[in-house]
């Protein structure tokens, strides 16, 4: 402490006896003084960039989603990773697994925005499920920062069934405010819907996806328990989240004690008052996936609130603009309710009429699709016998699975396997 004293002490007095020496140290200090405050502000500008590649920053969104460089990568800029990031990991298996366990609350807080219709369809699917298994996840860079296209593989436990059902699913991830990872259950930008769709058509997505359905095809014909399962599974959730999708709204509009098959929307048949595009989703923003030819009828199975209607195309679920659609007269029904019973010779007609030529099998050879002449009961296995899953409306089409010889056709119905009398289709 003296020294120091010492120091200044005689630094003073020089400062005052010696002018250029004053002005040459004044300058010094002044030198060092710039220096210092540049170090500061470049130190804080570096903080300012790193706070703003952080995840959950207040920068303006819309601002750095316009820098965004949008054009797909090829598949070599880009490959597919394995299980190469832990916090996606973890997000996809605490998902699944909450899945699994019915658990809507997390199961909201892991997947948003999450629809109402969705956390349903949990509740419906978690008493059949033991649990997700082998699940491996993949992925590829998202368009922006922190997001990811993440394609998962799993296979499915379901209770009461040894053999486990191959599955997978893709999921777009991206950070909430708070910096922490979600799964993306809303719209999304249609630049990155492009991006997502150029990724997972790089080949090395769809040589995971024909792996997956060649493991699930074999699952299916090493399990008969398994096989029958699965043929009615899909088309059981799915009239059951209607079902009380109806009921909830039936009671949230005053209705409270309607039953919910009765609350439940009724099927029309409708026909097409010109040309329009059939989407996968209800938005216009949807994959288009074929078009209703002017006069053409589609089995319409819900009329929604934002002006699309909910109908049957090529044996799946799809989406057209209801303003589109003229309602036609409604079937003969009997006492259930359903399409009018088989003719009395027990023919699989659902509505009999006069048919001026019967289709065999050899008039089928080589077609994809077939068209049902008029409205025809849909059976669970080539048998009149058998289950009526469900009815093939006059104009409808659907994927043809093979034409049999013994008189039936097998198609795909609502994403299950079905079987109509193939006199019945063109």
């Amino acid at each position: 402490m003296e020294q120091i004293g010492w120091f200044f002490q005689n630094l003073s007095a020089r400062l005052r006896k010696d002018r250029r020496f004053a002005g040459r140290f004044w300058i010094g200090c002044l030198a060092v003084v710039l220096v210092v405050v540049v170090i500061i502000v470049l130190a804080s500008c570096g903080k300012d960039e790193e706070d703003a590649d952080k995840p959950g920053n207040t920068q303006d969104a819309a601002q750095t989603a316009e820098e965004v460089d949008y054009t797909p990568p090829s598949q070599e800029e880009l490959p597919l990773e394995e299980d190469a990031h832990p916090d996606v990991n973890e997000l996809v298996t605490q998902y699944l697994t909450a899945v699994a366990a019915g658990d809507t609350a997390t199961v909201s807080t892991l997947k948003q925005p999450i629809a109402k219709e969705e956390l349903i369809k949990v509740q419906i699917e978690a008493p059949d499920l033991e649990g997700f298994n082998n699940i491996k996840v993949y992925t590829k860079n998202g368009p922006l920062p922190n997001t990811y296209v993440a394609i998962i593989y799993y296979e499915i436990k379901f209770k009461n069934i040894d053999q486990m059902a191959p599955g997978m699913t893709t999921y777009y991830i991206m950070p909430k405010a708070d910096g922490s990872l979600c799964i993306n259950g809303g719209d999304i930008d249609p630049r990155v819907e492009d991006y997502l769709k150029a990724v997972v058509a790089h080949d090395d997505v769809k040589e995971l996806l024909e792996t997956v359905n060649t493991r699930y095809s074999e699952a299916i014909e090493a399990s008969n328990a398994l096989k029958s399962f699965m043929e009615v599974y899909s088309s059981n959730v799915e009239q059951k989240v209607s079902e009380q999708m109806a009921a909830e709204q039936a009671a949230e509009a005053g209705g409270e004690g309607v039953d919910a098959a009765a609350a439940a929307p009724t099927e029309q048949i409708c026909t097409a008052i010109e040309t329009v595009n059939v989407r996968s989703s209800d938005s216009e923003n949807g994959e288009k996936i074929g078009k209703l030819q002017q006069g053409e009828k589609v089995t319409r199975y819900e009329e929604l609130e934002n002006g699309w209607s909910r109908v049957s195309y090529n044996g799946s679920e799809a989406f057209v603009k209801s303003e589109f659609l003229k309602v036609d007269e409604a079937p003969a029904t009997d006492d259930g309710g359903e399409a009018s019973a088989e003719t009395q010779e027990g023919g699989e007609a659902a509505a009999p009429a006069e048919t001026t030529s019967t289709t065999t099998a050899a008039d089928l050879e080589g077609k994809s699709t077939v068209t049902a002449k008029e409205s025809v009961n849909v059976r669970k296995s080539a048998s009149q016998d058998s289950e009526k899953i469900g009815v093939a409306y006059q104009g409808e089409h659907f994927k043809l699975l093979q034409a049999q010889g013994d008189g039936w056709c097998k198609i795909e119905f609502n994403g299950q396997t079905g079987y109509v009398k193939t006199e019945f289709v063109e």
